[in-house]
């Protein structure tokens, strides 16, 4: 299988602005093997859901993972039970309703601060 989008991918373009560089890789690679990284990267959403949720296929067990050279074993490094229990004592901060009972009310203060700072200007450009 060729990866030509991929296999012309840079650190420095993925570093500086790599926004476009993953548009066109959704596009037409949506996976890909990227030399620059020496791995496969997921782009589209779909797919990285199914990665993400086939530990028997996948795994972040990988000892080029930066995260873990730096910190040791984490949830982010480890798979099946051992990332469980790494996970454990923070999945409760993170549901759906603790997240937003935590922040709605920022949320929307800051959105009502920012909307407000356009009110002088009459408009403004706004990007999805």
């Amino acid at each position: 299988m060729s990866h030509p989008i991929g296999a012309g991918a840079t650190v420095d373009e993925l570093t500086i602005d790599p926004h476009p560089l993953l548009a066109r890789l959704r596009a037409a690679e949506p996976v890909s093997w990227l030399p620059a990284l020496g791995g496969w990267l997921v782009t589209r959403h779909d797919l990285a859901r199914e990665v993400m949720r086939d530990a028997r296929s996948y795994t972040v067990d990988d000892p080029r993972f930066s995260t873990a050279q730096l910190i040791g074993p984490s949830m982010l490094s480890l798979d099946g039970p051992a990332h469980t229990r790494h996970r454990e004592p923070f999945a409760r901060t993170f549901r759906p309703a603790e997240t937003r009972a935590r922040f709605t009310a920022f949320v929307a203060a800051e959105v009502d601060r920012l909307v407000g700072a356009l009110r002088p200007a009459g408009r403004a450009e706004l990007r999805a």
